[in-house]
């Protein structure tokens, strides 16, 4: 179940709930405060302080993550390892975090797994998410996805409300051992009243195939719209197939094709071709086979060649046909 880092950095730090600090360097840079009155006790007055020594242990934590954020990841270390020696479980989830992606540091797996370890032993329950997704990849330990199901199932058990989608996921995968599409329908519907948008996603798929649920391609076409008006651009692509082909839905060519330009702008290599197709048959676009080189163009550099539109494209096509070819149809197969 890959994330990419910065989206698992972001969450991290949001599900463990620091408050980013906006310059942690210049704060540790500043200059010093002047030397207080000596006490009117015989000790003698106290050294100036080094600024981060003499911060409580919140704001200790605050500027490890305000470090991770701009990308100081050397600086962040270093502040979380004086918190982890003594059992911050916060601070070792970071410390695992840098390690696991190689982040300031050499990449070391197995002491990401370490330090993720004595995070979730201390109190971190994201940690056993963590953990699950190396378990699961096979990074720092053989791929085992019965013991990354533990682990979610552990988080789960612990308010780690993200772990339902992960766990959905392991859920429709046949080679998890724990293949259960009920099971998964339940856990993507708790992850997405908790407003995760690949979850709606995964459960319009669920509904669109009757797995794990009753066939219902109308509530998959909802769904699929929730996820698509969300920014979810495989959704896009999935809803703009379901409005071309009228899939639980009215048939709109035209909608259609302005969902599939949404998600080819954004690099989706399957909505650029798909879009190509479209203006090749002249179908919710106007013929238009210059656009549709320039579209298929950008799909075929991303690795997705199409026979279909290399024949209708091909300069001899070009010039003989004198009305469009019909569709071999659109979906996100052929």
């Amino acid at each position: 179940m890959p994330m990419p880092p910065e989206v698992r950095a972001a969450r991290l730090a949001a599900a463990i709930g620091f408050i980013l600090l906006a310059a942690p360097a210049a704060a540790v840079e500043s200059t010093p405060p002047p030397k207080p009155e000596p006490p009117p006790a015989t000790t003698a007055a106290p050294a100036v302080p080094d600024l981060l020594k003499s911060l409580p242990d919140n704001d200790k934590i605050d500027y490890a993550f305000g470090a991770f954020q701009r990308g100081y990841y050397l600086t962040a270390f270093e502040i979380a390892v004086e918190r982890a020696k003594l059992g911050d479980a916060k601070a070792q989830s970071l410390i695992g975090y840098l390690y696991a992606n190689g982040l300031g540091l050499p990449r070391k797996p197995d002491e990401a797994i370490i330090w993720y370890r004595l995070a979730a032993n201390n109190g971190d329950p994201q940690a056993l998410v963590e953990l699950a997704n190396l378990a699961a990849l096979g990074v720092g330990m053989p791929v085992d996805k019965k013991k990354a199901a533990n682990y979610l199932e552990e988080a789960l058990g612990k308010g780690v409300v993200e772990a339902n989608y992960w766990l959905g996921l392991l859920c429709i995968d046949p080679s998890s051992g724990i293949l259960d599409y009920a099971r998964a329908a339940a856990l993507f519907k708790a992850a997405a009243d908790e407003g995760n948008i690949d979850a709606v996603y995964a459960l319009a798929a669920l509904n669109r195939e009757g797995q794990g649920v009753p066939k219902n391609e109308a509530e998959a076409a909802r769904l699929m719209g929730e996820a698509a008006r969300a920014g979810h651009v495989a959704a896009e692509v999935e809803y703009a197939i379901m409005m071309f082909n009228g899939t639980g839905v009215v048939r709109d060519q035209k909608i259609a094709a302005a969902w599939f330009k949404v998600a080819a702008e954004a690099g989706n290599p399957v909505a650029q071709s798909r879009l190509a197709r479209l203006y090749v048959a002249g179908e919710g676009v106007p013929r238009d086979l210059d656009i549709a080189r320039h579209w298929y163009s950008y799909a075929k550099a991303a690795g997705l060649t199409d026979d279909w539109l290399e024949q209708a494209l091909a300069p001899e096509a070009a010039k003989a046909e004198e009305h469009p070819p019909n569709l071999p149809g659109v979906d996100a197969g052929n």
